[in-house]
């Protein structure tokens, strides 16, 4: 079991690892892959300093696409207070993660990713009607 468990502790590093890379690459990301990015590292860190058997690292890893998929959009939707206390510890983040970026470059990437979404939004509707 030891061995399962250090394959699925080897696999949540990596994910955590490419998923980072992610943050730092794409500017315009959205708090819940920013947030999946941040739960994955927590839950790396934790597993390997608290000395927690790493077979859990098997339900965190579907944990954090659950996150990302189901619970942040819900928030969004539901309960804008708790997605504003997220969306700052994402923030706090990837301001880490993207350290060595101009922030106007950042801030571009941002606007033109609102911009596609505002405008899938109303060709959907659109399409709709």
């Amino acid at each position: 079991m030891d061995i399962l468990g250090y394959l699925g502790y080897a696999l949540l590093i990596l994910i955590a690892i490419y998923w980072t890379i992610c943050v730092r690459l794409q500017l315009g990301a959205w708090t819940g892959s920013i947030f999946q990015a941040l739960f994955y590292v927590a839950c790396a860190i934790l597993l390997g300093v608290c000395g927690i058997n790493k077979l859990h690292s098997w339900w965190v890893i579907p944990c954090g696409a659950i996150i990302n998929v189901r619970i942040i959009p819900t928030l969004y939707r539901y309960v804008p207070a708790v997605f504003y206390l997220i969306e700052l510890i994402s923030s706090a983040f990837a301001a880490i993660v993207r350290i060595g970026i101009p922030t106007s470059r950042i801030r571009a990437a941002q606007e033109a990713a609102w911009k596609d979404t505002v405008e899938r939004a109303f060709s959907r509707r659109d399409e709709d009607e």
